[in-house]
């Protein structure tokens, strides 16, 4: 697995209850050389968290979050349609992050092996996927399923610090209830 370097987007990116660190803010405990409190501390969510181009080493340079201003996790799968569909969140506070010609390759090459991007830009979200490839599936139904399947962790997000103590499970009904129509 890659080490982060000089990259801490995700400390700014993500909220940690745990912290009272809210989303958009950088974490006042990362530095230079990672995290003050490394070891002593730390919520398990920051220990535990890899993004997406740490665990693919066989990506170029050029997609590392702080260079592309997105931060990529994979974010398991959903069931949609009868098709099992692999997510990937993509975190970003500006909005043109999405369209530098890095980001846009990473994101169509992500998109061809038949994954689903999900990019979440403050409040808002945009669900990428091939529809040639899924083309019974509605961008809504993902959300759903994905909004669903996310909460059925809500133990394990809570042990670990990165949702908070109030999150709980939802049945599909209060996850459909969630997103617009």
């Amino acid at each position: 697995m890659r080490a982060c370097g000089t990259c801490s987007l995700c400390c700014k990116l993500f909220p940690v209850p745990a912290l009272k660190k809210p989303a958009d803010v950088l974490c006042e405990h990362a530095n230079a050389s990672g995290c003050a409190l490394h070891g002593q501390g730390r919520p398990p969510v920051c220990g535990e968290y890899d993004c997406y181009w740490r665990e693919h080493e066989d990506m170029a340079e050029e997609f590392r979050p702080d260079r592309i201003g997105i931060v990529v996790t994979e974010a398991g799968t959903v069931t949609v349609g009868g098709k099992e569909l692999g997510v990937l969140l993509w975190n970003q506070t500006d909005p043109e992050a999405r369209r530098s010609r890095d980001a846009q390759s990473l994101l169509d090459g992500v998109v061809a092996k038949g994954m689903v991007a999900m990019v979440l830009c403050g409040q808002d979200l945009e669900i990428v996927f091939d529809r040639a490839q899924y083309p019974a599936i509605a961008a809504r139904d993902i959300e759903v399923a994905f909004r669903y399947e996310q909460s059925q962790d809500a133990d394990e997000l809570k042990r670990l610090g990165a949702v908070p103590d109030d999150y709980r499970s939802l049945t599909w009904g209060e996850a459909e209830a969630l997103v617009p129509r």
